[in-house]
């Protein structure tokens, strides 16, 4: 569990839910700090929507506590809960205008007319929506950027303790989603509110959050900073879920020897001498794509393969290579452009510091 000078807002404690026989999430234990952006990331049917539905009050833990402030909250309706939820629908009220929408909150808490216009006029201004034109627009005249906006203003009207987030910005186009990926953070960062948001997209959890749980199965894998997770991934399920790698089958040998079940073909390799690997062991080397480099005639590395470049990908700054090994067994290399290579055979080399023994 990482450590923060924050507080804890919500803790987690063993929470379980099954369905009849099915257990979508098992024994799961986290905290969540003041102020933080924390996300909840996994592939389809790893337990994060049912976890996140246990968070807000919408399912009921089969076992375990969920305390907020300290308080158990197990039992408390949404409604009662001080957090509020955007989904990835939005349900904003396509009868109402944006302000009306921003409003709604405070009127059903009977917030008097004056208060609750120059409060959703400073939510729509925080959320780069200018009140002149937004105000008065009926909501459906609103593009899905604009839409999301209003629905976070709508949230942060609430002033709840958590907001939540059920995959919000996946029906938007790609490069607008990356625009409110960082707005989202900025203004998580300025009104200090505490996030939770849950994702499928490796890219928004990194982009967005001050630290990441990755589920698997109902089970929380690993918990960290992006880069932590990123540098030190717990087993090989996280490193291929937080990019794209190359994961080596090995068979230990002696200390810091190992070879690669390369398809067929069996490679000796050097890898690192901690953990201690037993003679016989199986294990994945994990080594980065951007570790990986050509070598020029009479240089040297830790280790070192013939390969052949099967692919070239252009990555903007960056390219990228698909390397053949032997026959079925592939490498991906990504380097800077300006280290492009025209050859159609190369020997590849990384260091052994540059790779990691992991569990499969």
């Amino acid at each position: 569990m990482e450590s923060s000078a924050a507080p804890p807002i919500l803790e987690v404690s063993g929470i379980t839910k099954r369905f009849d026989k099915f257990t979508a999430v098992n024994d799961v234990n986290f905290v969540i700090h003041d102020g933080e952006f924390f996300t909840l990331v996994g592939p389809s049917g790893s337990g994060k929507t049912t976890l996140l539905r246990m968070l807000v009050g919408m399912e009921k833990p089969t076992s375990g506590d969920l305390s907020l402030r300290g308080k158990r909250i197990n039992d408390l309706s949404p409604n009662k809960r001080p957090t509020c939820m955007v989904f990835q629908s939005l349900a904003l009220f396509p009868h109402m205008t944006v302000g009306k929408n921003v409003e709604f909150p405070m009127t059903i808490r009977g917030v008097e007319d004056s208060e609750r216009r120059t409060r959703a006029m400073e939510l729509l201004t925080l959320l780069h929506l200018n009140p002149t034109r937004y105000y008065d627009k009926n909501v459906t005249q609103c593009s899905g950027g604009e839409r999301q906006r209003v629905a976070l203003a709508r949230a942060l009207a609430y002033d709840p303790d958590i907001l939540f987030f059920d995959e919000p910005l996946s029906a938007i186009d790609a490069q607008l989603r990356k625009v409110l990926q960082k707005e989202l953070k900025d203004i998580q960062r300025r009104t200090k509110k505490t996030f939770c948001y849950v994702t499928h997209s490796l890219e928004e959890a990194m982009v967005m959050s001050d630290r990441v749980a990755i589920l698997r199965s109902g089970v929380i894998e690993q918990i960290g900073t992006p880069d932590d997770i990123y540098s030190s991934p717990k087993n090989a399920f996280v490193a291929e879920f937080m990019g794209e790698v190359n994961l080596l089958s090995i068979i230990a040998q002696e200390p810091g020897q190992a070879t690669w079940e390369a398809n067929l073909n069996r490679i000796p390799i050097h890898i690192p001498a901690a953990p201690a690997l037993e003679a016989g062991a199986t294990r994945k080397l994990l080594i980065r794509p951007e570790s990986l480099r050509f070598l020029a005639p009479g240089e040297s590395a830790g280790n070192s393969v013939q390969v052949s470049i099967l692919n070239e990908f252009s990555l903007g700054s960056r390219i990228q290579y698909h390397l053949e090994v032997a026959p079925g067994c592939t490498l991906t290399v990504e380097r800077l452009r300006e280290e492009r290579t025209t050859a159609t055979e190369a020997t590849l080399g990384w260091e052994i510091r540059d790779s990691q023994i992991l569990d499969s």
